[in-house]
């Protein structure tokens, strides 16, 4: 279109064609933004072998606890020992007073004396009647009446002898002594007062070097215990509820052969170390205990799982790198390890950071990390 065809149209029209041709000419730049990736740190699932233990709540009991009682009657005359004291097996803690049973002692060695004498007499008739029996010189009869004399007193001379051995045990059991080691409570009467035999509690001596640990279990877990039990005698942890500072080892002793019928469970007993009296009889504790490492099961730390409205989820890293919700079925878990029964397969990448601010589809970058799981 020349100059002069240009000039005759209108001035609107010339506008509009200006405008028109510049925007050809302006070149339109698109900003592409570039979709952060969010790091994440994630373990590849393998099927192995690792330790599994079991946790229950339980009661100590004292190994041994002996009530000290006295064997005699009588007047409480020494206490030789201080409350708390470690005390050995025939240590001497009470004596009571023995000079009634010295007496009866010496009353009745007097009296043996006495029966020794009429035997010796006896024995003498015996010998000196023999001969003259055997001659011809003394009847038959008399002999006869002569050793039944003798067997009666020979009797009266072992019941003597047994008297005798009683009154000198009895003289040796106003010396009271401890029958365990262990450590002894206080005095529960003073000197002064009447011991009665046998019904009279002087003191308790108990021995807490070693533990007794009571637990109950469900019939159902035991069942699953002697199944997959990897020991004879399995090892258990035990520790002071809330209170991860002090840790006791020991092993089972003991399992019950029967269910209570109205609780379901079953009494099962542990026997610890507690050398340095840590914890007392009497305690409520917490027990770990050890079934096997012999199993190869695919397993994830406790940390990773979610929950959401359709159960326990983790968070995968599919082949994309994006995250992906798969939901999974929890065969056993305790705070060090979550056994998975399905939904987990090896090979997959399970997010273990923290996947409170995660998402179904968001794009990460993932870094394997060593697994958390305690061996």
């Amino acid at each position: 279109m020349s100059y002069k065809n240009l000039s005759k149209l209108p001035i609107v029209l010339i506008l509009l064609l200006v405008f028109l041709g510049c925007e050809k000419k302006e070149e339109k730049k698109v900003e592409t933004k570039e979709i952060k990736k969010i790091e994440v740190e994630v373990n590849k699932i393998t099927k192995s072998n690792y330790p599994i233990w079991v946790n229950f709540s339980g009661k100590t009991e004292a190994f041994k606890n002996v009530e000290v009682t006295s064997r005699v009657s009588g007047e409480l005359k020494e206490i030789y020992f201080k409350a708390g004291d470690e005390v050995k097996k025939d240590q001497l803690l009470f004596k009571i007073d023995d000079s009634q049973y010295k007496a009866i002692l010496e009353q009745k060695i007097a009296g043996l004396q006495k029966d020794e004498a009429s035997l010796n007499l006896a024995i003498s008739n015996v010998n000196r009647y023999k001969p003259l029996v055997k001659d011809g010189l003394a009847p038959r009869e008399k002999l006869d009446e002569l050793v039944a004399t003798q067997k009666q007193l020979q009797a009266v001379v072992n019941a003597s002898k047994a008297s005798i051995k009683q009154a000198n045990l009895d003289v040796e059991y106003t010396q009271i002594k401890a029958t365990i080691d262990g450590k002894v409570g206080q005095n529960l009467l003073d000197v002064g007062n009447l011991v009665n035999a046998t019904s009279t509690v002087l003191t308790k001596i108990v021995d807490s070097k070693k533990l007794y640990v009571n637990f109950n279990p469900s019939a159902n877990e035991v069942s699953l215990i002697k199944k997959y039990k990897s020991q004879d005698n399995p090892t258990v942890k035990v520790k002071l509820e809330n209170n991860d500072s002090i840790e006791l080892k020991g092993s089972i002793d003991f399992i019950d052969n029967t269910t209570n019928q109205s609780t379901g469970t079953v009494l099962m007993r542990a026997i610890i170390e507690n050398e340095d009296n840590i914890i007392f009889p009497g305690t409520f504790v917490e027990i770990k205990l050890f079934i096997t490492d012999e199993i190869p099961v695919i397993a994830v730390h406790p940390n990773t799982l979610g929950q959401n409205q359709l159960g326990t989820f983790v968070y995968v890293v599919n082949t994309e790198n994006k995250l992906e919700t798969r939901q999974v079925e929890i065969q056993y878990s305790n705070e060090d390890i979550a056994i998975i029964k399905s939904g987990l397969n090896e090979g997959d990448n399970v997010v273990v950071s923290d996947i409170t601010k995660l998402g179904n589809g968001i794009l990460v970058n993932a870094t394997v990390v060593e697994n958390k799981i305690k061996n």
